[in-house]
């Protein structure tokens, strides 16, 4: 029998507590073989790993948090050091990506490979826009740190703290911006996995 190493142990952890968070039973089944949880490396996809702007305020942003997402956010700092940040290549010349990265934890192109879901960390800086996009994926994020404001399909910007969900149905189009504290939220794909995000014409 094979002992779990220390590693696998905080990897462990940060996605059952994630899964929980999403209320997704399937996800917690971590030790099933067909899940690496024994490796830190992301599958080979050959996708060079970078590292962008924005994670200069991950510390803060792991810091603004709240007592129902402060476990996930001390479980996430632990294998920090792991992790492959990435952008949309989509957004090649948009002017926001000093701010922005996202890091797919589970999923086709994630640390651990699964084809069902996305399972992900999204991470915005402080006074960041996200302008309008939309996707095929229906998603769900709920915010682990900071405070930052959604607009849906009603055109409404809405604040949203530490703990609280947001549902964007399939190509529902949508937008995110940060004031002074940095965003770090979770999201959930589910369906149509391989069809990435586009900005919208005029989104702001």
């Amino acid at each position: 029998m094979t002992t779990a190493t220390e590693s696998e142990i905080r990897w462990q952890e940060l996605l059952r507590r994630l899964a929980t968070l999403f209320a997704m039973t399937d996800l917690q089944r971590f030790d099933d073989a067909r899940v690496d949880v024994a490796s830190d490396v992301l599958h080979d996809d050959g996708v060079e790993p970078r590292s962008f702007a924005v994670l200069h305020h991950l510390d803060r942003a792991l810091a603004v948090k709240d007592e129902v997402t402060s476990p996930i956010c001390v479980a996430f700092q632990r294998v920090r050091s792991t992790l492959r940040w990435r952008q949309n290549s989509s957004y090649a010349r948009a002017d926001f990506l000093d701010g922005y990265a996202y890091c797919e934890l589970v999923g086709p192109g994630g640390h651990r490979k699964r084809d069902d879901v996305a399972l992900g960390v999204l991470l915005l800086g402080p006074h960041v826009i996200y302008p309008e996009h939309a996707h095929p994926a229906a998603e769900t994020y709920i915010v682990l740190s900071g405070c930052a404001q959604w607009r849906q399909g009603d055109g409404i910007w809405r604040a949203r703290e530490p703990g609280e969900r947001i549902r964007h149905a399939s190509m529902e189009p949508h937008a995110m911006r940060t004031a002074d504290e940095p965003l770090l939220a979770a999201y959930l794909w589910q369906d149509h996995l391989h069809e990435g995000a586009r900005l919208l014409e005029g989104g702001a």
